[in-house]
Order: C-alpha cells, then sequence, then structure tokens
C-alpha cells in the first residue's frame, strides 16, 4: 500500500512539475517576442530619424522606393526601411530577425508636416 501511495504522489509531483516548465516557457517566448516588437519599433523610429537628417538620400516620387539601413552596419538581422511616399508622407518599417528567421516588424506612418509624436501605427 505504501509503496502505490509513493508512486501516486511521485506522479503528481512531476505533472505539477512539468506544468510549471511549460509556463515558464510560455513565459520566456512571450518575453522573446515582444523584446523584438520593442527592437522593430526602435527601428522604425530610427528610420524617421534618419530621413529627417537625410532628406537629400531619399527618393520622392512614384513608386516610392525604401532606403534600406542595416543597424549596426554589420547585422544581417535588424535594420529599418524608410520612403517618402507621393503625397509627402515618410512610411518606416522596422524588421528583426532571429537566427531562426522569425520575423518582427512595426510600421510608423508620418503624415506631411506632422510629427514622430503624431505618428500612427499601422498592422
Amino acid at each position: 500500500m505504501a509503496l502505490l501511495t509513493v508512486l501516486a504522489l511521485t506522479v503528481l509531483l512531476l505533472l505539477l512539475g512539468l506544468t510549471f516548465l511549460d509556463f515558464i516557457e510560455a513565459d520566456y517566448r512571450f518575453a522573446a517576442q515582444e523584446d523584438r516588437r520593442q527592437q522593430a519599433y526602435d527601428l522604425a523610429v530610427s528610420g524617421l530619424e534618419y530621413q529627417r537628417r537625410h532628406t537629400a538620400d531619399l527618393y520622392v516620387g512614384a513608386p516610392a522606393m525604401p532606403l534600406k539601413k542595416f543597424v549596426p552596419a554589420g547585422s544581417s538581422t535588424h535594420f529599418f526601411e524608410v520612403s517618402v511616399q507621393p503625397d509627402g508622407s515618410v512610411l518606416s518599417r522596422g524588421v528583426v530577425q532571429n537566427s531562426f528567421r522569425e520575423l518582427a516588424s512595426h510600421r510608423l506612418v508620418v503624415g506631411p508636416g506632422l510629427s514622430l509624436a503624431e505618428a500612427r501605427s499601422l498592422p
């Protein structure tokens, strides 16, 4: 009888431990995804700042050709694309890829004459 009790208790503790590990893994994945999203947002903001400082480097017209910059310069997974639309609005897209090429991106659009604070996010 004692052997069955110990066996049942061991199975119960094993199931509780596995459930706890599953929750920890889900939290870790969520935190990593949020970190990539924040990095993509920061890259999109960097693209807007780049456009503000280098307006002569960007082509204005139809179709708008994006300028792509990797940040830092040697990176192959973190970059922004910035372009000026025919209506004068600025579109900046920050992109972050991890080693498995999972993508996180964020777009910011600033209308003509608007500030970064008035930028709106697009899905």
